[in-house]
């Protein structure tokens, strides 16, 4: 049959049609917004937008009536989508205006302040409810703070690790280097003599951060990647947010992953990274997945080997995981937001898994790119935005009329995450929430001694050899108090895992037939016992083996072609005299000695 209309055509399942239904009213209310904003302010309605994502909200927009200016100064507009710098706070208007900035969202959309302000966070929680509050992000350490650079110029020189370097306000992986453990750092470092034969070690770029590098991550056929997720702050006044599922994107590497491969698109999942490798052109389509095509390689090919894994873990347990990071984000960084009435924010943050399915947060961005090189993928851009705008009319319509902002009608792909007036309870899940399967102590490293250098103002360089045995207890503390458990599980907890999948697999043995196996060996060993007694010239030793019955005959071959040329041992002055008694033949020694005895027990019929 053909493609064409038939006569005999199928309706459609319930399902889609109440989708359709949903679809037709989400694109009703927002006309009907539209008309009412419009008929109340008696003019076209006037919005400002740019970055890169101007195309689409401008497409948007027009289609629903709506008028762009060009001008950045314009203050008559309805909504403005615009970078942070090219606001003017001066002349917004509370309540009448929306503006997709939040003042203060620099706390979370900044690396330095990022790390700055989860550390705090989690420390405050860890002194109010306990140690198991557990970190989301890699160790971390501010090259503009000269304590922090000396506790990483310390460890850095006393542990083998793979470090990336990343600028504070960069984009697209612009300025980022990864540095092997055992590499100088004079690429991000430099060093200048002082009074006093002093070195004074200083970056060579100001607003650097020095991460460590998740060194082990979880590979799709060889290939590294990470996942950007979205998530809209749609109001301030509650603070409510919201998180995208379906617009996720899974970046991939065109590299093969190999740690000490330096290459930037081997480490690097980014579009202006992967775009200029040569085999972009003819691999597009392979640098990008969604995250329904995520769950479907999971599903095949890690499940059957990992029985840990739920079916669907990437759209139900990692998805969870994910909402906790975000909230937890939020709640360190909300103190520092500026509540006003027309502010949203639309962000985006990067996860990566390691290989023991832990997932990490690498940054947030406060304008994410969207769109990528696979068309799969660039489906869900223009649906993103669509929607992300229905909840912020939405919700700006309920806040002029004064009604509850919860809940939002228009939802279609975005889920609630947050509620402010009601977080009390899922604050207290989510501390208790492990990101991993079982939680470790932070393994530790030797300390490898520090090199020698004839020049003083060289920068320390580390051996080549990684050391996995235990390092000093205080050396120990220091570092765990550092950064608690923020390493990656290691072997450990892989080698812990087994033995308790070995345990439990033993435990469902029927002991029925553990205890016959026991009766059966305990029979065999009470009826036949094999002693070979082996005796040195000197009588000094006896040492006794069981051996079984089939290996007689081979051992008393090899016996028999034994040949050893003994020797007088003198080992005192007093005993340096010749000896006149004979010694035994060696053939008669060692039939005495290696002899096989087989002893019957009295029980033995």
């Amino acid at each position: 049959m053909g493609n064409g209309s038939v006569s005999g055509q199928k309706k459609d399942p319930p399902k889609e049609q109440e989708q359709q239904h949903q679809e037709k009213v989400a694109r009703s209310k927002s006309t009907q917004l539209g008309e009412f904003l419009r008929r109340k302010s008696g003019a076209s309605l006037v919005f400002f937008a740019c970055t890169d994502k101007a195309q689409v909200i401008t497409e948007i927009l027009e289609e629903r009536g709506w008028s762009r200016t060009r001008d950045h100064a314009v203050t008559n507009f309805t909504i403005k989508w615009c970078l942070e710098h090219q606001v003017d706070w001066k002349k917004f208007q509370e309540g009448k205006q929306l503006i997709n900035n939040i003042p203060g969202q620099i706390t979370f959309a900044d690396k330095v302040n990022l790390w700055y302000t989860i550390r705090d966070y989690i420390n405050s929680r860890r002194n109010a409810v306990g140690n198991h509050v557990q970190t989301f992000l890699p160790m971390t350490f501010v090259l503009d703070d000269a304590n922090e650079l000396t506790e990483f110029l310390r460890i850095h020189k006393k542990q083998n690790r793979t470090w990336i370097c990343k600028p504070r306000y960069s984009y697209a992986g612009q300025g980022i280097h990864v540095l092997s453990g055992n590499s100088n750092l004079e690429s991000v470092l430099k060093v200048q003599s002082s009074i006093g034969k002093r070195t004074q070690i200083q970056p060579k770029f100001p607003g650097h951060i020095m991460q460590e590098y998740i060194s082990r991550p979880l590979l799709i056929k060889g290939r590294k990647f990470d996942m950007r997720v979205h998530w809209l702050v749609a109001w301030t006044k509650p603070l409510i947010v919201f998180y995208n599922h379906h617009a996720s994107v899974i970046r991939l590497s065109l590299n093969l992953y190999r740690e000490y491969d330096f290459d930037r698109a081997t480490h690097l999942t980014n579009l202006s990274v992967q775009e200029h490798h040569y085999r972009y052109a003819t691999s597009q389509e392979d640098t990008g997945m969604t995250m329904q095509q995520l769950n479907q390689y999971f599903n095949k090919c890690f499940r059957p080997f990992h029985p840990q894994l739920c079916e669907d873990w990437v759209l139900t347990v990692m998805q969870d995981r994910m909402h906790t990071i975000i909230r937890q984000v939020i709640r360190a960084s909300k103190h520092k937001l500026e509540r006003i009435a027309g502010h949203f924010g639309l962000f985006g943050c990067d996860f990566l898994l390691d290989e023991n399915f832990r997932l990490w947060l690498l940054e947030v961005n406060d304008n994410p790119g969207v769109g990528w090189g696979n068309t799969q993928v660039n489906t869900t851009t223009k649906p993103l935005f669509e929607e992300t705008l229905n909840i912020v009319f939405e919700c700006f319509d309920k806040y002029k009329h004064n009604r509850p902002i919860l809940p939002v009608q228009c939802l279609k792909n975005y889920s609630l995450i947050y509620n402010e007036s009601d977080d009390k309870e899922r604050m207290v899940l989510d501390d208790n929430q492990l990101f991993s399967d079982k939680v470790v102590p932070r393994p530790t490293t030797k300390e490898a001694p520090a090199q020698p250098s004839s020049n003083s103002t060289a920068l320390p360089r580390l051996s080549n050899t990684r050391q996995s045995t235990v390092t000093t207890p205080s050396a120990t503390t220091e570092i765990i108090a550092r950064s608690e458990s923020i390493l990656p599980a290691t072997n450990s907890e892989v080698n812990l895992s087994k033995s308790m999948e070995f345990r439990e697999r033993k435990e469902r043995v029927k002991p029925d037939d553990a205890q016959e196996r026991l009766r059966k060996l305990k029979a065999l060993k009470e009826r036949y016992t094999f002693s070979l007694p082996t005796r040195s010239i000197d009588k000094l030793n006896q040492l006794s083996f069981r051996r079984p019955n089939s290996s007689l005959v081979a051992l008393r071959r090899a016996q028999q072609k034994r040949r050893i040329e003994l020797k007088p041992i003198n080992s005192d002055s007093k005993r340096s005299k010749p000896q006149t008694a004979p010694l035994p033949s060696c053939e008669a020694t060692i039939e005495k000695e290696n002899s096989v005895i087989i002893k019957p027990t009295e029980a033995d019929p």
